[in-house]
């Protein structure tokens, strides 16, 4: 369901930035002519008193150019942040049960064996009575022997 909700947040938002375009297209098709720029009077002293006329459709471009291009960029550094912490996380996780498996004969050791020094006579005796093949499996002897 997650994954459905990510397609149609990607669908609506591919949707509204076609309309945005097309919005922009038809005000620029509409303005398309000249506009004089005039340098604040704080910033004068830097770059003078210059008339400049700029055409609007460039200078609409160029700052949608630089908006894209900021949202892209913090998109894209919280998209990176986000998916560190996930490997970050990942690590953490598969390091926390590495450690857990190298513990583990500490933490539940293995029982002892309780198998008796000397062999009992029983157990001899089922044993003569089952025999071991090449690759040590115990298979039955037949009964007719």
């Amino acid at each position: 369901m997650v994954r459905w909700m990510r397609v149609a947040a990607v669908a609506a938002l591919v949707v509204s930035l076609v309309i945005v375009g097309v919005g922009i297209g038809l005000f620029l098709v509409a303005n398309g002519g000249w506009v004089a720029v005039t340098v604040p009077p704080w910033l004068t002293g830097v770059f003078g008193n210059p008339s400049l006329e700029l055409w609007l459709p460039a200078l609409i471009a160029g700052w949608l150019i630089s908006v894209i291009s900021v949202t892209a960029l913090i998109a894209w550094s919280m998209i990176y942040v986000w998916r560190r912490r996930q490997y970050e996380s990942l690590i953490a996780r598969l390091e926390r049960e590495l450690s857990e498996l190298r513990n583990l004969p500490f933490t539940a050791p293995a029982p002892l064996e309780d198998l008796p020094e000397e062999p009992s006579p029983e157990a001899a005796a089922v044993l003569a009575f089952a025999d071991v093949d090449e690759r040590d499996q115990i298979r039955r002897a037949k009964a007719a022997d």
